[in-house]
């Protein structure tokens, strides 16, 4: 199988088992794309304020950014900025223009199945209501899993502000965290969404 990523949009570079095309997405064994919301499903007020302080203060690439731990699945592992061949080689990477763990919006995740450290090998016995907890800049987060979908590498909706809510803006904090599925194929995407209580 042969997958691209992209270093910087309009170039594109093949490796012996990736893709992830400019506006990129999505993990497995794998990690093919399905790319960016449009400008369209922008947040507004509130959350447009938090976004850009996002952006302003946005870590370098492969930076670790927080750790996280899933109980249900005896997950505990770094979370670095970016998810690029080299950051998912090493656990989990975090789509840059998500929100940053914590915050309002949808904080996405992504990691392999079966390969390098495969730290989302058991992403499908997560069940609605078991713990995501997230460490970063000294606070713990709590998520809780509300969801799971079957989705075709090329549908955006998981990295929506809202997930699988086109255009809405943000109205809690989420997680998402996507792999490949079935096991060993990227064929399609798993996605589970989870939702800090208020």
């Amino acid at each position: 199988m042969k997958i691209m990523y992209s270093r910087r949009p309009g170039r594109t570079l093949r490796a012996p088992a990736w893709t992830l095309p400019a506006t990129a997405l999505l993990a497995a064994g794998c990690v093919t794309a399905a790319g960016m919301p449009a400008a369209a499903g922008a947040p507004a007020g509130a959350a447009a304020r938090t976004a850009a302080a996002a952006r302003v203060h946005r870590p370098r690439i492969g930076k670790v950014i927080a750790t996280i731990t899933i109980k249900r699945i005896h997950l505990k592992i770094k979370v670095r900025e970016g998810v690029t061949e080299r950051v998912l080689s090493r656990g989990v990477g975090h789509y840059p223009r998500t929100a940053p763990p914590g915050t309002l919006g949808n904080t996405v995740l992504l990691g392999h199945r079966t390969t390098w450290l495969h730290p989302f090998g058991r992403l499908d016995r997560l069940r609605r209501g078991d713990r995501i907890v997230l460490k970063a800049h000294h606070r713990t987060y709590v998520y809780r899993v509300r969801g799971r979908h079957i989705i075709t590498p090329t549908d955006r909706r998981a990295l929506e502000p809202v997930p699988f809510k086109r255009g809405k803006a943000p109205d809690g904090k989420y997680v998402t965290l996507i792999s490949c599925t079935p096991k060993g194929s990227d064929r399609h995407r798993i996605v589970v969404v989870g939702k800090m209580r208020k």
